[in-house]
């Protein structure tokens, strides 16, 4: 998996980036303080679990800057790492600055983990569904210039859109981009803020930042928001509705 291409550190980013340094700093003062309270320091118990974190806060912070899927799952280790500590400081040897400091680092793990469920980051893709006709994808196609590229958006969230091309489109670009849905093409733009291909061979996500500058354009995401939406709900239905005839036809 290739790491993630960007144009630029924006302000979510900034403020992402300040959020990972204070959960390590937050998790590894509040591992230390446990210890300090256990009067258990420099023994074996000890030696292991600041390997763990020490490794894991390392590991978490290198799939936060690549952009890497690891980042979701060490943010369900260091979650859990962090319960426990919640749990045990407040049914079994309570301690007010202990649980502080959990809270603390858990508020920071959790706005990191908003910040980067952005579309432009991390969007909501269906990648374990391989069959195209039952993914909550929109067909739409895109400007750049004089020409337009076929694309498929695959997450409509934070005014930001994710589509999938087999196109390498340059970042900066101000593109257009349009979704026919039913009888009616909905248009809006946006910046090209983000690129990956994940795969070689299948095709590159970007990340788009819209520019919503009129009331027009501003009710034209939000229904669009909606359209995305109800469309993945009846793909879902469809797939379904589809597999249990194929099964009914089956058993004839």
């Amino acid at each position: 998996m290739r790491k993630l291409l960007e144009i630029e550190l924006n302000d979510e980013i900034k403020k992402s980036i300040l959020t990972v340094y204070a959960f390590s700093l937050v998790t590894f003062l509040m591992f230390f303080i446990t210890r300090v309270v256990e009067r258990s320091v420099f023994n074996l118990s000890f030696l292991i679990e600041i390997t763990f974190v020490v490794v894991t806060l390392k590991f978490y912070a290198r799939a936060f800057t690549n952009r890497n899927y690891a980042l979701w799952g060490l943010t369900l280790v260091l979650t859990i790492y962090i319960l426990m500590n919640i749990l045990h400081y407040t049914f079994f040897e309570y301690n007010i600055f202990v649980l502080y400091l959990a809270f603390l680092a858990a508020l920071f793990l959790g706005l990191n983990g908003y910040l980067m469920s952005s579309p432009l980051y991390f969007p909501r893709i269906q990648w374990w569904e391989y069959d195209f006709r039952y993914r909550g994808e929109l067909k739409a196609d895109i400007v750049v210039g004089k020409s337009e590229v076929e694309v498929r958006v695959a997450d409509i969230r934070r005014e930001c859109i994710s589509f999938l091309a087999f196109e390498i489109l340059p970042l900066g670009d101000i593109i257009e981009l349009k979704i026919p849905y039913k009888k009616k093409v909905y248009q809006v733009s946006g910046k090209l803020k983000t690129q990956r291909e994940d795969i070689p061979g299948r095709p590159i996500r970007y990340g788009m930042k819209l520019e919503l500058k009129s009331d027009v354009d501003k009710k034209q995401y939000t229904e669009l928001k909606k359209i995305w939406g109800l469309n993945k709900k009846a793909n879902i239905r469809r797939k379904f509705a589809d597999y249990t005839q194929s099964q009914e036809k089956s058993e004839l």
